[in-house]
């Protein structure tokens, strides 16, 4: 019996986001050496979901679970990558079955690592008026920005965080920056929370604004946490969801 894997990513121009998707891939590869494991862009880099769910279907295997690697429940999870699987079938009188996986905010294994990076940073700053801002990829799914929002709330609660935001992330760096301003007198310091998988251009942007604004208000007042570079949790937490569904 055949089996596959499908990683879908969103794609990125960045050498080293690209890196780490491979990293990704490579991990899966050594947890499920029984499946063929592959990935899939939904835009820009020239592996796409379509050509990889072709070449899946060619192979004629049994079963097939296609994995968003995305955490919220935005418009590419939701209606893109959908879209491209019902277009693909259309091809084809004989197709696997379909098994498609939540986004990464619906795992306990995600949630406890976001949990657990904030509260070493609480623990190693030791600044007692703090304040939180989650930051996470731009998008106008309202779904999505609830998931946010809760995400935000249930880490200000978990940890007493009296003051927190959430911010959507886009290409527009001047606009994060004001967005910062808008909260700096709010708390004497903010840890900052990106919630992205992988490096990238907005990560990078991110970056360089948070460290630009630290340098004009010469006191560091806002604290960002870098990536999460262990894999290992975005394989837990899909190894979550690939088991309820096997028992289906």
């Amino acid at each position: 019996m055949k089996k596959g894997i499908l990683l879908c990513f969103h794609g990125t121009r960045n050498n080293e986001g690209v890196k780490d998707t491979l990293k990704l891939l490579k991990l899966f590869k050594k947890n499920y050496r029984n499946y063929t494991v592959k990935l899939g862009y939904l835009e820009i880099n020239k592996i796409t979901i379509n050509k990889q769910l072709k070449i899946f279907f060619e192979k004629k295997i049994s079963k097939l679970f296609i994995i968003p690697v995305m955490i919220f429940s935005g418009n590419h999870s939701s209606k893109d990558i959908p879209k491209i699987i019902h277009s693909v079938k259309k091809k084809y009188s004989l197709i696997p079955d379909l098994f498609i996986t939540k986004p990464l905010i619906f795992s306990k294994s995600f949630i406890t690592k976001i949990e657990k990076n904030l509260k070493n940073a609480i623990y190693f700053y030791k600044k007692k008026n703090i304040g939180l801002i989650v930051l996470a990829s731009n998008t106008i799914n309202i779904k999505a920005k609830k998931e946010i929002d809760l995400l935000t709330k249930r880490l200000a609660n978990k940890y007493k965080i009296n003051y927190s935001k959430r911010i959507l992330v886009g290409l527009d760096t001047n606009n994060l920056k004001k967005q910062l301003l808008k909260f700096q007198s709010k708390k004497d310091y903010f840890i900052l929370v990106p919630i992205f998988l992988f490096r990238g251009t907005l990560f990078h942007n991110l970056k360089l604004t948070v460290n630009k604004l630290n340098k004009n208000l010469k006191n560091n007042k806002f604290k960002i946490l870098p990536l999460i570079k262990n894999y290992e949790y975005i394989l837990m937490s899909i190894k979550e969801q690939l088991k309820y569904i096997k028992k289906m």
